[in-house]
């Protein structure tokens, strides 16, 4: 089976979809089969709760959240939102690296 991969810009058509535009974000999602990768992106309005909207706006449409390999801070987070830590084994670095993961 193969996986449709999508990349998601702040502000193209999905993105505005799932509330991730240019005036709240910088970097890109990506959207593949039915989960939203969030691996690099920062808030341009820090302290907004912009990224607690946008998890919740992911989930409310039925796609699942994974975060691979958080920073500190982003590890922080997505701990007090209730994502669950996996871990999967990533093809490009040969090892299994560790997910976080919120379902809808």
């Amino acid at each position: 089976m193969t996986e449709s991969f999508t990349r998601i810009d702040p502000g193209d058509e999905l993105g505005k979809k799932l509330q991730f535009t240019k005036d709240k974000f910088r970097g890109y999602l990506t959207l593949v089969d039915n989960t939203v990768y969030i691996s690099a992106i920062e808030s341009r309005k820090p302290g907004r709760h912009n990224l607690t909207y946008l998890f919740n706006r992911i989930t409310s449409l039925g796609y699942t959240i994974k975060v691979p390999s958080p920073f500190p801070k982003m590890e922080s987070i997505v701990r007090t939102k209730g994502f669950v830590r996996t871990t999967e084994y990533s093809p490009e670095l040969q090892v299994d690296i560790d997910v976080w993961v919120k379902e809808p």
